[in-house]
């Protein structure tokens, strides 16, 4: 099982370095948010608080790894953008603490010993860039991760069938989120649990 269901928001790792999260079940796509495309990172988190307000301000569309985003009034939308799940409601009196209470769980665990990177670890990037859509004109923020500039498309092939594949695999069968390691790198990414085929992927920044 890749999110545990309770009544409280925990953060915690697995064995293998990985963010683990429990959610109250009507979250459980706000758990798999916050596990492709915000990820492990302080300073992700706070590049990613950063670009969140500007598309409020500008009112803009937020795209992540798998889900898209809107901040309106008082509430956020949540998409995904695989159609894993029905839009996702949530206030932003919930949304910005959970995603406060992860950057500080972090900032918590930072110096753990056995969460520390390894020597060798992927050199994993991320970046926002602007996509504007042909028909409507509109401009939406883009805030996606990306495999080492070095690696070839195989390499990327070869890492995504590893991980999918990998003994460390674990899904959730209603988000249709997936985890998986290949080397030291986890990556993640949505899968069709009707079919079990693997939808996408993407590194994970750690």
């Amino acid at each position: 099982m890749m999110f545990g269901v309770g009544e409280a928001v925990i953060f915690t790792f697995d064995e293998d370095r990985r963010l683990r999260i429990s959610v109250p079940e009507e979250h459980l796509p706000l758990a798999a948010w916050l596990h492709t495309d915000v990820q492990p990172n302080i300073a992700a988190i706070d590049g990613l608080a950063g670009v969140l307000k500007r598309a409020e301000t500008e009112q803009r569309t937020w795209l992540g790894n798998g889900c898209s985003l809107d901040l309106i009034n008082d509430l956020v939308l949540l998409e995904s953008r695989y159609g894993r799940w029905p839009r996702q409601v949530v206030p932003q009196s919930f949304f910005w603490p959970v995603l406060e209470g992860l950057r500080s769980f972090l900032v918590t665990t930072a110096q753990e010993p056995a969460l520390q990177r390894p020597p060798g670890y992927p050199d994993v990037r991320r970046a926002v860039t602007e996509e504007r859509d042909p028909g409507s004109g509109r401009v939406s923020y883009v805030d996606f991760t990306y495999f080492p500039p070095t690696w070839t498309k195989d390499d990327v092939i070869r890492a995504a069938e590893g991980a999918w594949q990998s003994p460390e695999l674990v899904q959730d069968e209603k988000t249709g989120a997936w985890s998986g390691k290949w080397g030291e790198l986890e990556l993640a990414g949505y899968y069709d649990p009707a079919t079990g085929e693997a939808l996408t992927y993407f590194p994970v920044l750690f």
